[in-house]
């Protein structure tokens, strides 16, 4: 995912559009953290004796990546309609428009 964010970053910043960018990335920053709170909060319960149900975790943390994944998937999509802009042969991603 790393890659295919600096690839985006790139063609975003080409196209003037590094604000898409940085809101996508404080975005999945903020996913990194409701993750990383999730586990603290989840190690102080089996310390206090709560059982963790693994399957739960398990879901919850794919879960995780899969809206990761599909954030990400916006943004080229997206992208993708920024660089075909005025294009009338074309198909749109998003109908509504992306400015």
């Amino acid at each position: 995912m790393n890659l295919r964010m600096e690839q985006l970053e790139r063609r975003l910043v080409d196209q003037h559009h590094k604000d898409l960018f940085l809101q996508t990335k404080h975005t999945l920053t903020a996913i990194d953290d409701l993750a990383d709170h999730h586990r603290r909060f989840q190690s102080m319960q089996a310390i206090s004796g709560v059982r963790i149900v693994g399957s739960e975790e398990a879901l919850f943390y794919e879960t995780l990546t899969q809206v990761k994944e599909e954030i990400v998937t916006t943004l080229e999509k997206t992208l993708d309609d920024l660089e075909h802009k005025g294009d009338k042969h074309y198909n749109k991603n998003f109908k509504d428009g992306v400015e």
